[in-house]
């Protein structure tokens, strides 16, 4: 199972990679091993909310509840979530990235803030 994660280079410019979530349990259901979690908050943002260029204060997962978003990462690729996506936000330092409300409704989300360098067990 892999989970799309923003990440930083360097030289200090984010781009999108995918992190591997280790998967544990036989049979039909699978599921990523339990993780470490700092806090966690939910956020609403309505349409055409842009939040410009920012690093994450600490690594953590946002989670779209509803609505749509679209993430930007400094060499200009942008990446679309809606309900039911997930990616890890581990820019911390850098120029960071972009966000904004692509949906006709408000967008909901949940962050989980991970403890230290957002690494997955």
């Amino acid at each position: 199972m892999n989970i799309t994660t923003i990440a930083v280079d360097p030289q200090g410019h984010s781009y999108f990679t995918e992190t591997e979530l280790v998967q544990t349990g036989p049979g039909r259901r699978v599921q990523a091993k339990n993780q470490d979690v700092s806090s966690w908050q939910m956020a609403l943002a309505q349409p055409s909310h842009v939040q410009d260029f920012a690093r994450a204060a600490e690594p953590h997962v946002v989670a779209v509840m509803s609505g749509s978003m679209a993430l930007t990462v400094s060499n200009g690729e942008s990446r679309y979530f809606s309900r039911g996506d997930m990616v890890l936000l581990k820019d911390t330092t850098g120029q960071g990235h972009r966000m904004r409300v692509v949906s006709h409704d408000p967008c909901g989300f949940l962050m989980i803030n991970l403890p230290g360098d957002g690494t997955f067990k």
